[in-house]
């Protein structure tokens, strides 16, 4: 599941998995291991599209549902959906 902590390193690197993978610290990489990173990275998309309005509304709560259920905690999911409006 991620976690704060998990985002950070992500954001850290841009997202970027090729970039990650080269420069990517052992234990940030051990952090990341029980991720579903292409999930997380379609979730981030999708993120995107919700906060320029250019979903349903059924789709926005398949999104707010999948991001519940990806991320550990509330304080995550909230972090994770203010990044997004950034992008």
């Amino acid at each position: 599941m991620l976690t704060v902590a998990k985002l950070a390193v992500l954001i850290k690197y841009r997202w970027d998995y090729r970039r990650f993978n080269k420069n990517g610290l052992p234990e940030e990489k051990a952090l990341l291991a029980d991720l579903d990173l292409h999930a997380l990275a379609e979730l981030l998309q999708d993120l995107t599209l919700y906060h320029k309005k250019l979903v349903s509304d059924e789709y926005a709560v398949k999104i707010h549902a999948t991001l519940r259920t990806l991320c550990a905690d509330d304080e995550t999911a909230q972090t994770l959906l203010g990044y997004a409006s950034t992008l």
